[in-house]
């Protein structure tokens, strides 16, 4: 018999379907609701709220796993609708995934900060679950769901007014672009003056992270400003691969501000391309050629980027450049108990470099200024390094929005990063010594906001080993801005604790919300708090619950603290700041002398070229950056230094006064590549006609010390050249890229040609023949 097709008039169209659908889910019949959700969508695959209702029942029919798919298929066809990421998140949460339920979760709230649900559930969950829920069985593989829109948001709540005049602000200019680039070197706009900021570490923050903290914040917030104002400014980064400074477009890094506050996935389209794009301008634009006296501002950090110092100092003598980094503490040298060994070695290595490259430094408060000067001090006695300060006491304006949800619990709010030097493990105990003494419901929740540090596992211990901290104490990781405005808005009060600090952001940004701040009494923070915050002693428990206890059960003595932060404090915006810091960077600069005329140099002393180790800031790690000239040097490793094909390689050695026509010997210890090395050499006076090169051949792997005579001249310099050699390829190692070296560098020394002692032990040391070189 034959069988036939049943005619398009016998099928159920989409509208019956969705019919039959909707009635089967009123009756909470979950199975057969999917299923004509289903049907439905295979005709219209576009209806994304369907996929939400779709997700819905298989939910409820115990399947989340099925649920989240769906829910990720609405979210592909409406991403920014808050309620969809509330679902998401609670489908993560039935699958015990935590961590991304609270991304969700701070999504939600960010794209709806009206969004009460959201709110409640970021307040609730528990990024760290005891244990893990077993997920259902992954059901078939229909697309993901959404859910109807938003109902629309509150109407927002009128907000106190903020501890700053709040002058009306001018219209922001558009955004500029940068003026085609030649062909060579794109050119900063402006005058001579220009002032060029370095995003170096911004950005490579970036990469990994969406979210600021502390420092990315000062330097967004300035640099942003600072691009929307009258002077002549640019935004730049330094690409360690070409060893060279590429400008960012205005918009391109207004663009990179705005989406930093907006949300924490670095996922995001959006944000990855806005990503793509630097990614792709650091790999293809030309470099940036500075304006004559045009001053390299570095707000951020610079120890981590190799060679990054030998780059300011061939701009400084190439364009007249001045360099002014910005010192936001000098912890790593006063705490280095609290700081990973790794860093306490780059900062000391960068701190005793940065002296010989840097006109002036800024510091962001007096505390640190001192600081600085005193580390100078101790390590160049001599030098005068101007140091001026610029004072963070600004902050984002509070934004009107709803108040609390009804019902939501009071909480305690603690922004900074969880790590060892902000001793969450005090506030921990605090914490406990509360609930034991009142009652865990008469004690308000304490919400710490931070991303996990360094050396903190002993408050996290306590913490995971704890039911009372695990019920009273919240740890959120990944918090965007907007999500921690609307958490300084309806905390109770905040409390912030550390060993010593720079500043102190986030009392700042707290007493800016007109939210009290208790703090310990120590470093900068008298400057941040002023006379508005509430201080304790310093890693005194007592102390600090007796203040906590004051605050959390005298509510008149909380509010009369909270009413005077208005007449005791009056903070800034960050456009004043940004004014501020242009009007230090660009006024005039003493003539400081060059790098290696800040330090003095004596005969028979030997120079490692080479990272050298220690805490403590030393003019031996400085000069092993600071000798080094040319386009033929590969960056420093903890043995010494390569040579490479790509150019000439120079050692610019100063020597004392008083020796001009006295006949030197110059010692230098060299290395071969694994494959051996031809090289070739000559010494002579920075003011004489160079000689002849002498050809030297190392066997592979080999080392060897090689003397070169030399006749001092009247410029009191000595330059050893090295020509570029054969090229041996190294394969990659750890964090060094495969690279292609000649001759490697271990150590110099220079001493007269008669002082055979000098020269007995310099070879001493490793008991290695001598090479002489005539």
């Amino acid at each position: 018999m034959d069988q036939h097709a049943p005619s398009d008039s016998t099928r159920p169209t989409a509208e019956e379907l969705l019919a039959r659908a909707d009635g089967l889910r009123d009756h909470r019949e979950w199975t057969e609701a999917a299923q004509a959700y289903a049907g439905y969508l295979r005709l219209r695959p576009e209806d994304w709220p369907i996929w939400v209702q779709y997700g819905h029942c298989m939910k409820e029919a115990g399947d989340p796993r099925a649920a989240l798919l769906l829910y990720r298929e609405a979210e592909r066809l409406q991403p920014e609708d808050a309620d969809l990421h509330l679902q998401i998140g609670h489908a993560l949460k039935l699958l015990g995934r935590l961590e991304e339920a609270f991304e969700e979760y701070a999504r939600a709230l960010t794209l709806d900060p009206g969004n009460a649900a959201a709110r409640q559930e970021l307040m609730a969950t528990d990024p760290v679950p005891d244990a893990p829920q077993t997920a259902a069985a992954p059901a078939p593989p229909p697309p993901a769901p959404a859910m109807p829109a938003a109902p629309p948001p509150a109407q927002p709540a009128t907000a106190a007014p903020p501890p700053w005049p709040a002058p009306p602000r001018q219209p922001e200019p558009a955004a500029a672009s940068l003026p085609t680039p030649a062909p060579a070197e794109a050119a900063a706009p402006g005058s001579a003056a220009t002032v060029v900021f370095d995003a170096s570490d911004l950005l490579d923050y970036f990469r990994h992270n969406r979210a600021p903290t502390g420092i990315q914040r000062v330097q967004l917030n300035l640099i942003r400003e600072a691009l929307q104002g009258a002077a002549p400014a640019v935004a730049a980064a330094f690409d360690p691969q070409r060893s060279t400074w590429v400008a960012l477009p205005t918009a391109l890094f207004l663009r990179l501000a705005t989406l930093s506050r907006t949300g924490t996935d670095i996922a995001e389209p959006d944000w990855a391309a806005a990503i793509a794009e630097v990614r792709q301008l650091l790999r293809e634009s030309p470099p940036l050629a500075f304006p004559e006296g045009s001053r390299l501002v570095n707000l951020g950090t610079s120890w981590w980027i190799p060679d990054y110092l030998r780059r300011v100092r061939e701009a400084k003598a190439r364009h007249g450049l001045r360099y002014i980094p910005f010192i936001h503490d000098c912890i790593p040298l006063l705490l280095p108990e609290h700081c990973a060994a790794g860093l306490v070695e780059e900062f000391a290595r960068w701190f005793a470099a940065m002296a010989l490259h840097a006109d002036a430094v800024l510091t962001n408060s007096e505390c640190t200024k001192r600081d600085f000067l005193d580390q100078l001090a101790q390590y160049l006695p001599g030098l005068s390094l101007p140091a001026r300060v610029l004072r963070l006491d600004a902050a984002e304006p509070a934004v009107a929005a709803p108040p609390p949800a009804a019902g939501q619990p009071p909480f305690i709010l603690c922004v900074g990063t969880i790590e060892s030097r902000k001793n969450h493990l005090l506030l921990f105990n605090a914490w406990l010594t509360l609930v034991r003494k009142h009652g865990a419901e008469a004690v308000p929740e304490l919400v710490c906001v931070g991303k996990k540090g360094w050396l903190a596992e002993a408050a996290l211990a306590l913490h995971a080993n704890s039911p009372t901290l695990r019920a009273r104490v919240r740890l959120l990781h990944h918090v965007s801005d907007t999500v921690l405005e609307g958490l300084y808005r309806d905390c109770l009060f905040t409390v912030y604790n550390s060993f010593y600090e720079g500043w102190g952001l986030p009392v700042t940004e707290s007493l800016a919300h007109g939210k009290l701040a208790l703090v310990p009494d120590h470093s900068s923070l008298r400057e941040a708090g002023g006379e508005a915050a509430l201080y304790f002693q310093p890693q005194n428990e007592p102390d600090l619950v007796a203040k906590l206890e004051r605050l959390i059960f005298e509510p008149g003595f909380r509010a009369a603290q909270e009413a005077a932060i208005g007449q005791k404090l009056r903070l800034r915006r960050w456009p004043d700041l940004a004014g501020e810091l242009l009007g230090l960077v660009e006024a005039e600069l003493p003539a400081l002398p060059p790098p290696l005329a800040r330090l003095g140099f004596r005969l028979g002393e030997i120079h490692e070229l080479r990272l050298l180790p220690g805490h403590r800031p030393s003019p031996a790690m400085a000069v092993a950056d600071a000798l080094r000239e040319g386009p033929g040097w590969e960056r420093l490793e903890r043995w010494g230094c390569w040579t490479t094909p790509a150019g000439p390689a120079r050692l610019r050695l100063p020597l004392p006064e008083g020796l001009e026509g006295d006949r030197l010997r110059v010692m230098l210890e060299l290395r071969a590549p694994p494959a051996g090395s031809r090289a070739a050499l000559r010494a002579h006076a920075a003011d004489a006609e160079p000689g002849p090169f002498r050809s030297l051949e190392l066997t592979a792997g080999g080392t060897i010390f090689v003397a070169l005579p030399v006749v001092a001249g009247a410029a009191r310099e000595l330059v050893v050249e090295i020509a570029p050699g054969e090229a041996v390829t190294l394969p990659a190692e750890g964090t060094l890229p495969q690279r292609q070296v000649s001759l490697g560098v271990v150590s110099l020394m220079a001493c007269r040609e008669e002082d055979l002692a000098a020269r007995l032990d310099y070879l001493e040391r490793k008991g290695l023949p001598l090479r002489s070189l005539q």
